[in-house]
This record gives structure tokens, sequence and C-alpha cells, in this order.
């Protein structure tokens, strides 16, 4: 069983590789990891992160086809999971430091103790929401085949951490390991500076289209859980999942 980091990231050649190296002085094996960087094919950057992952085996660079435009982060993830084949995928931010050692034998030892349907996931101390939201998580590929995809491919930002962590959580799938800490650098906490890859994502989500759509696709939240909670055979804890405005009865 091994991890894949999928890392959906245009220019920020310094996040880049801050990231990389927190990941490659952490990990205990790093033959434990791999390490999927999605990059614009129109990223001036492209070229250099290239030449970066010649001499790093465990960095895989998966060119994005994107014609001149920012697809979305939910979009961009699903494109990183079709290009990975590990056991274990994974939502990771450019703006991410892991800073606990030998976590890659911690998540390991989570899936080596999950159920037998491989629904399960883990998100870690992010150094700002603790338990309470899921920005960073580590889920069986499974839970993409059952749903069709890993992210809701709508949202162009936020939402899809949100999204994750209910539908885990209305089955107690979701675990939170706190001792284990990767540390999110968003610029809105101070931590990173407001930079064209954070302009570019703003204008695609210009009068906060992500925002309505969490309320617009609560039927398709609904139905998510609904198909997780058949392939479980489990009823759902309704009460931890947003269903205000359902047009759908909840069983």
């Amino acid at each position: 069983m091994k991890i894949a980091i999928l890392v959906p990231t245009r220019e920020r050649m310094n996040n880049r590789l801050t990231l990389l190296f927190s990941i490659l002085t952490t990990v205990s094996d790093i033959n434990n990891v791999n390490i999927y960087y999605g990059v614009d094919k129109d990223d001036p950057t492209l070229d250099t992160i290239r030449k970066v992952s010649k001499g790093i085996p465990s960095l895989k660079i998966v060119e994005i086809d994107n014609q001149g435009k920012f697809l979305g982060l939910g979009k961009l993830w699903n494109i990183l999971v079709k290009e990975s084949k590990e056991d274990i995928i994974s939502m990771i931010g450019d703006d991410m430091i892991f800073k606990t050692r030998d976590w890659d034998l911690e998540i390991l030892k989570e899936f080596k103790n999950m159920p037998s349907d491989c629904i399960k996931a883990v998100h870690c101390n992010d150094d700002c929401h603790g338990a309470k939201l899921a920005v960073n998580l580590f889920c069986h590929r499974k839970y993409a085949e059952i749903l069709g995809s890993f992210m809701r491919e709508e949202f162009k930002i936020n939402w899809v951490d949100q999204w994750l962590h209910q539908l885990f959580s209305s089955f107690s799938r979701l675990i939170y390991r706190g001792d284990i800490m990767i540390e999110h650098r968003h610029w809105v906490l101070g931590k990173n500076v407001h930079d064209n890859t954070a302009k570019r994502m703003a204008e695609a989500d210009a009068n906060k289209i992500s925002d309505r759509m969490w309320y617009d696709l609560v039927d398709e939240r609904v139905k998510d859980v609904k198909i997780l909670s058949r392939y479980l055979n489990i009823k759902p804890d309704w009460s931890k999942v947003d269903t205000k405005g359902t047009t759908l009865l909840l069983e």
C-alpha cells in the first residue's frame, strides 16, 4: 500500500519546493509515497519543475491541458486521482508543509486498520481548523470509485473539503490525527503572500460562485450520502450533513 500526495499547483516555485522538501525530510521511507504535482501546460514555471522532477523519482509532474483557464480545484484533484495508481489518495495544497516525522507510517497504519469496505478518511492538524474541517485529507481510492469522482467539480475553490468532511463524518468514517502536523500556510492566515495564483483563482470564482454552489447542490450532497449508504449498508447520521433546502426524502 502506498500514498499518493496529490497537489494542484501553478507557479509558486517556492511553495512547491518547500512542500516537496518537507515531505522528503519527514517520511520514514520515501518508497511509501509518490508526489503528483498537477501543473498547467501554460504555467511559465513548468520547465523548471520538470527539471526538479528529473532528480527526484518520487515526484511526478502531471501536465494539465487547461486551455488558458483555471479549471477549478475539484476538477484538478480529480485529474490527479486518475493519473495516480496508489491505494491511498490525498487532498494537499501547495501551501502546506509536513512537519511530523514518520507521518507516512502513521497514515499507512490507519489504513491497514480500515474496514473491509475501504471507506475511511484521515485528516491531520493544519495549525488552524483542528478537527473541525478536513483541509488536508487521505482516503482510500475506493471512495472515488463508488461516487464516480474524488471531488465535486462544480466548485472552483473552497467547499470541496467541507463536502468530504460531511460525507465521511455521516458514517463515522473520518479520523482526526491531531498529532500529525501538516501546516496550512494560506495567505488568509498571514503565512503567505496574496500572489498571482490566488488572484487567478478568485477571478475564476467571481461573485462567489462556489459559495452559492454549496446551497444549490444540496440535493447532490444528499444523493452522494445515499450512494455511500447503499454501498456500506449503513444508515447515515444526517445531523452531520448540511441538508437545508433539500427536496429529497432523508432516509
